[in-house]
């Protein structure tokens, strides 16, 4: 520990403000696959950088280059024109910069202030953490940049929004000049995510360098002062926001024109798939419910809401991951509140979970060992009581073609793919199952534009043949693109329903934040 904390920044001593990094010629490789190639990119201070691409097109992992968390095989990386080299992530933090990841990176049963000072703790003269010493310094520097947040919560209490700031206050705690965030807004609410970005801009008028790895034009468009677009490994193009257009970006990402927006035909629902009577789950500090609905063959039944009003809760109850404290669930009419996970899945369920990293995937396993996780047709990829690996490796590929994974094999740990290419490989195998009630959350969580379009299609066409779908989104805009019913969550209950085709952002909008139930019919 001893070693880590002196290659650390002194928290209270401020660090000269701006810093420019210029990355040249850097070239990553995994194994075969070359992640990032021969890419040139210089970070001004004073400016917000978007950097922006598919799934795999090398944009993490350029970042991660800069931030040394791997290590180019050619290339330079100079800060304020002199040549670094970094050893780990610490000298690149000890240096001045900062880096957000999509996952967060938090110890759960610690405190926000525990977290942020972590392997920083200013140490007082008995040799003891001065924990009131770095409580002045971070309310100061919060204070400036208009973020409040209790430092005494626990993190494990904290919402995925809340979470985010914790991470934001680290950087700020160590005062980095050049901050990284990777996917910030992915599951953020709007008012979140308006927040944020008011920091960030905070940020950089104070003359820190800000870059933003995301997929979602409409935050470029908003907030960035410069855009750079990666695709396959290579750097398409870099300038400032003012000289190109969000089609032009949108052409560059995808290499070519853009999908037409996809369309949801009317069609009658059939019998009912899932049915849900006054359940009631153990929630943060309440109980969610009682709650009672139900999703029919042939229709996709959104659940929209801000993060932390019941949804997680009541899916954990749907899938197998809760045990509910009253109520009932019913699958094609069986009841299977009392059911495993593993039992749900039999018995026709299929899951995409918001979390892929702890709950969609196990990333030391390969990616044919993840594709084939609880395939129910167990003889076409066994022989007698040993796995048939080539099969498995069949349908890791066809998987991989067919979502579109950039991934170099099927022998290849999951660990090895970037975050959205994950999610692809948890979406394709989940609706590959093909079973009557799909549950759906956020499943285009950090997926690019082409990817987003293609899981779209792949639920409407499983919805026209005749399967049910429950979608939980943060997207306000997937809920209402894809759904025939929209569910609103406030404070743990059912704010009321309403039809796709009556529904409205604002109308949505004001359920989501007042629970305004009376806009809306009851549900019952």
């Amino acid at each position: 520990m001893g070693r880590l904390r002196t290659l650390l920044p002194n928290p209270e001593k401020a660090q000269p403000l701006p810093m420019r990094a210029v990355l040249s010629g850097i070239t990553v490789r995994f194994g075969d696959l070359v992640a990032v190639n021969n890419v040139s990119l210089t970070i001004e201070p004073g400016e917000i950088h978007a950097v922006v691409g598919e799934n795999g097109a090398g944009k993490t992992t350029l970042m991660n280059a800069l931030f040394g968390l791997v290590q180019p095989e050619a290339g330079k990386i100079l800060l304020d024109g002199n040549e670094r080299h970094w050893a780990s992530p610490q000298e690149a933090i000890a240096a001045g910069l900062g880096m957000v990841h999509q996952h967060f990176m938090l110890q759960d049963s610690m405190t926000v202030l525990e977290n942020i000072v972590l392997t920083a703790e200013p140490v007082g003269r008995l040799g003891f953490v001065d924990f009131a010493r770095a409580r002045r310094l971070l309310t100061a520097r919060a204070k400036a940049h208009g973020i409040t947040l209790p430092l005494d919560r626990r993190v494990d209490s904290l919402s995925v929004g809340e979470k985010q700031v914790v991470e934001i206050l680290k950087l700020l705690y160590r005062d980095s000049r050049l901050l990284i965030l990777d996917e910030p807004t992915s599951v953020l609410t709007p008012r979140e995510k308006e927040r944020l970005f008011g920091v960030l801009k905070s940020f950089r008028d104070e003359g820190r360098a800000v870059v933003l790895i995301t997929h979602k034009l409409d935050e470029v468009m908003e907030s960035a002062d410069r855009v750079s677009v990666m695709r396959g490994g290579h750097l398409v193009s870099s300038g400032p926001l003012s000289a190109t257009s969000r089609e032009e970006i949108a052409r560059q990402i995808v290499g070519g024109g853009l999908p037409a927006p996809r369309q949801r035909t009317a069609r009658v629902a059939g019998d009912t798939v899932l049915s849900v009577e006054r359940l009631e789950v153990a929630g943060r500090g309440r109980t969610v419910g009682p709650l009672s609905f139900s999703v029919r063959a042939g229709e996709i039944v959104g659940i929209a809401g801000v993060s932390g009003n019941g949804q997680a809760e009541l899916i954990a109850a749907l899938t197998g991951l809760r045990r509910p404290l009253s109520g009932s669930i019913s699958l094609l009419g069986r009841p299977i509140e009392a059911l495993d996970v593993e039992a749900r899945r039999r018995a026709g369920m299929s899951y995409i979970p918001e979390d892929r990293q702890r709950v969609g995937l196990a990333l030391a396993a390969s990616i044919s060992e993840n594709a084939n996780a609880g395939r129910d047709d167990r003889t076409a990829f066994t022989r007698g009581a040993f796995l048939d690996r080539k099969a498995m490796a069949r349908f890791a590929r066809m998987l991989i073609e067919r979502y579109r994974i950039r991934a170099a094999g099927p022998s290849v740990p999951a660990a090895t793919l970037s975050g959205g290419n994950k999610q692809k490989l948890v979406v394709g195998r989940e609706l590959e199952r093909g079973t009557p009630l799909i549950i759906a959350e956020n499943p285009t969580w950090g997926v690019d534009i082409g990817a987003i379009d293609f899981i779209h299609g792949e639920l409407l066409r499983l919805r026209g043949e005749g399967h049910a779908l429950l979608l939980v989104s943060s997207e306000l805009d997937e809920i209402l693109a894809l759904s025939d019913r929209i569910l609103v969550m406030f404070d743990g209950r059912f704010a009321g329903e309403v039809s796709g085709a009556e529904a409205d952002p604002e109308r949505i909008g004001s359920m989501m934040t007042s629970g305004a139930a009376e806009l809306l019919p009851e549900v019952a």
